[in-house]
């Protein structure tokens, strides 16, 4: 019982930088049901199910929340759209990103404590970079999937999987050079 009133506490004396960035939570997982709708996904039950997950992820950042709020929306889109590729697949994933980021920053300061500026300036670019990624990649596999996908074969997965090796080289080359100018 005392961790609920930890909690209680921490939401009531949480600066407003902190605040501000709990509320993107919640904007991203309405995203996320926006494109679930649009693909003709979900339903009440599974509304109520993600809604709940989100609260409760604003609520407690710091904790399993926020994976078990990005696990049930993907279980219910999985388990609710039928086509393989839709236009609310981007609003989805872009929520979830924002969903995730957002817990991630809260997770990482303190709820009295000032966000400050530039570290949400940072956040935000990185955002941005995925989301950018994101948007070619569902551009992508939503130009292969206008072909039939017999006539394609592996195709469509062996870009994927191009894609996603070459995301993470890039990334490690990147991270490699950072780690060099630091010494």
């Amino acid at each position: 019982m005392r961790e609920i009133a930890d909690l209680v506490v921490d939401l009531r004396t949480a600066s407003r930088s902190h605040l501000r960035v709990r509320a993107l939570i919640l904007v991203g997982a309405v995203l996320y049901l926006v494109g679930l709708l649009a693909a003709g996904g979900g339903g009440w039950a599974s509304g109520i199910l993600f809604t709940t997950t989100a609260v409760f992820a604003v609520v407690q950042p710091h904790a399993i929340a926020p994976s078990l709020c990005l696990t049930v929306a993907v279980g219910i889109w999985w388990a609710s759209v039928e086509q393989t590729w839709h236009w609310g697949l981007l609003p989805a994933a872009l929520g979830l990103l924002l969903t995730h980021t957002a817990a991630s920053l809260c997770a990482s300061t303190p709820p009295q404590a000032i966000i400050p500026p530039e570290v949400l300036r940072t956040w935000a670019a990185r955002v941005g970079v995925v989301s950018a990624i994101t948007l070619g990649v569902w551009g992508l596999a939503g130009l292969l999937l206008l072909r039939t996908s017999t006539a394609l074969g592996a195709l469509p997965g062996l870009v994927g999987l191009f894609v996603v090796v070459l995301g993470l080289v890039g990334y490690l080359l990147w991270r490699g050079r950072g780690e060099q100018s630091v010494r």
